[in-house]
Order: structure tokens, then C-alpha cells, then sequence
């Protein structure tokens, strides 16, 4: 028997269950891997809650890191005692579980399956923000509402490292301490006259604004792009944002978002490639990491929906 969380409804962290299952042996094109670390990410939440409906009963989780226990047939480039990660494929929150091995990515030998889910799904997230959504060129001038967060964090020092300007936005005191230093700039975003500090500091706008905060921060969003500027939504911690679309196609202001999936496809190895490097290279610092145990997955959930956790968080089977 091993451990999965399971919800059979939508809802508060509270529907998580912890269950004990069997896990059979893989069909074809599936492998059985048993984690070593399972990833925690804002999309989690998203399923959990209905906000991204999925088939019920579900198990939340899009990632995970450990090692090949079985292969099912048709299944050639992957071995038993294999040492595998994947991003995107959902199911992971599990002792062991099935995947198909066209999802799998080998684990760099340097590296640990704590460190491999502490920085793939974010990295990569990170990564399609500065090669897909936005084409990031050194001299921009950048804004990141949200720096503190764990994508906001890589995006923001992978863009100074990549020669930009970097604003950051974050919700504290602490959290500004933490990030000075580490990029050009970093404000509070509660502050009223957020815009106009930007402005301040970029007075023709910013070229590109990552959103990760949305209704509390977007008209300042707004405010600070510069005409002809991109607004990239990657996620929408306070809520939904009012958009005034039109008024920003005036300006020549693109908005986009969707999934980071669209813009690693067919480039899944060099983006992975690229990130465990900068991660190396320590690119992204010291990242703060929150380890909980699998059967308290609902209090990692609860730790999110009352923002107590600003750094990656994985679940350690």
C-alpha cells in the first residue's frame, strides 16, 4: 500500500484526503515511480478548487522527482532504478504513481530530486517568460509585481542577470529586505502612489510587466508600461484583475498569458537545460525552500491561501 492525496470535491484545503492505495504495475508507454519530492505549485490550488475544473475523484500535482520502479511495454528509454523528474503531468501528490515515460526528463546526476522540483516547473515557468511570452533583450527595463514569489524571484534576477533593469513589487517590509541588492529595485506594492514611483523610476514605462499579483497591482500595471509595452499574466494571486482592454490596445500594449506549456514545446531540452544551469550557476540565489510531509498536504494549501509561504514548497513522500 503507499499514500495519495485524493479530493472527490472542489473546495478549502480540507477536501485533501489521505488515502492508501494500490498502485499496479505500468501499461504500455507508463512507468511506476516512486518520489523521492513532489513539487507544489500555484496551479495546485487552482485544481483543488475548482477554478481549473478537473475530473472527479482527482489527484492534485503536476511534478514530481524520483525513481523508475517498473516499465510497462513499448517503454525503451527508461530503466528500472532510473532517476526521473516531469513537469505538467498531473497526479503527483502520491508515494508512488503511474506516468507515462514521454513525460519524463532525466535528473542531472549533480543534482537531488529536491532541488530537481524546487526550480523545474518554476524555472521553466520563469524560463517561457523571458524567451516565449516575452523575447527579453539586455537594456529592457523590467517590472515583476509579486518579485517575492517563487517564479516572481527567478524571473526577476534572471532577467538583471540577462543585463535588464529590474523593478520588483513585493508585499512587506521583510519581503523588500530579502530582495534589495538583489535586483535594481524593489517597492512595496500596497503603496498608493505605486505607479508614479515606478514612473519615477522608469518615466517612459517599463517594456514588460510580469503579473503575478493581478487585481490589487494591474492598474499599476497599466499605469507604468510604456505604450507599445507587454503586460505577461503569469499568475493572479489577489484575484482576477480589471482589464481595460481596449483603453491598452490604444496604447499598442500587448497582454498575454496561457499556459508556459505552449512556449517550452519542442524546446523542452534547452529550457531545462538552461535552468538547472542558472540554477548552478546560482543565478536564483538561495531560494527558501518549505519541505512538508505528503499526508500534510493540506496544510502546505493552507499555508498558500494565507500567503505565510512567499518561497518553493515540496512535499517529501
Amino acid at each position: 500500500m503507499t499514500t495519495t492525496i485524493r479530493f472527490h470535491q472542489y473546495g478549502s484545503p480540507e477536501v485533501l484526503q489521505v488515502e492508501d492505495d494500490n498502485v499496479g504495475m505500468p501499461g504500455p508507454g507508463q512507468v511506476r515511480l516512486r518520489h523521492e519530492a513532489v513539487g507544489v505549485n500555484f496551479i495546485d490550488t487552482a485544481f483543488r478548487q475548482g477554478v481549473m475544473p478537473v475530473p472527479l475523484p482527482s489527484v492534485p500535482g503536476v511534478e514530481g522527482a524520483g525513481i523508475v520502479e517498473a516499465i510497462g511495454p513499448d517503454v525503451t528509454d527508461v530503466k528500472v532504478g532510473d532517476r526521473m523528474a516531469y513537469f505538467l503531468a498531473p497526479g503527483s501528490y502520491a508515494q508512488v504513481r503511474l506516468v507515462d515515460a514521454a513525460a519524463l526528463l532525466k535528473v542531472p546526476d549533480d543534482l537531488s530530486s529536491e532541488q530537481t522540483v524546487t526550480v523545474l516547473t518554476k524555472g521553466l515557468t520563469a524560463w517561457a517568460g523571458l524567451n516565449g511570452f516575452h523575447q527579453l533583450k539586455a537594456g529592457e527595463k523590467v517590472l515583476v509585481q509579486g518579485a517575492s514569489s517563487s517564479v516572481g524571484t527567478m524571473i526577476s534576477r534572471w532577467a538583471k542577470a540577462k543585463g535588464a533593469t529590474v523593478i520588483g513589487t513585493v508585499g512587506s517590509q521583510s519581503k523588500r529586505a530579502a530582495l534589495e541588492g538583489t535586483i535594481d529595485h524593489v517597492l512595496l506594492s500596497g503603496d498608493a502612489d505605486l505607479a508614479a514611483q515606478i514612473r519615477s523610476i522608469a518615466p517612459e514605462g517599463v517594456d514588460v510587466v510580469y503579473e503575478f499579483v493581478g487585481k490589487a497591482t494591474f492598474a499599476a500595471s497599466a499605469a507604468a508600461v510604456r505604450d507599445g509595452g507587454t503586460i505577461v499574466t503569469i499568475g493572479a494571486a489577489s484575484g482576477a484583475p480589471d482589464i481595460d482592454r481596449a483603453g491598452l490596445a490604444a496604447r499598442g500594449v500587448r497582454i498575454v498569458g496561457g499556459p508556459m506549456a505552449q512556449h517550452v514545446q519542442g524546446a523542452v531540452a534547452q529550457a531545462t537545460g538552461e535552468v538547472f544551469d542558472a540554477y548552478r550557476k546560482g543565478v536564483f540565489g538561495t531560494l527558501d525552500v518549505a519541505r512538508y510531509p505528503l499526508v500534510e498536504a493540506a496544510r502546505a494549501h493552507e499555508d498558500i491561501a494565507a500567503r505565510r509561504k512567499s518561497g518553493a514548497i515540496i512535499l517529501v513522500p
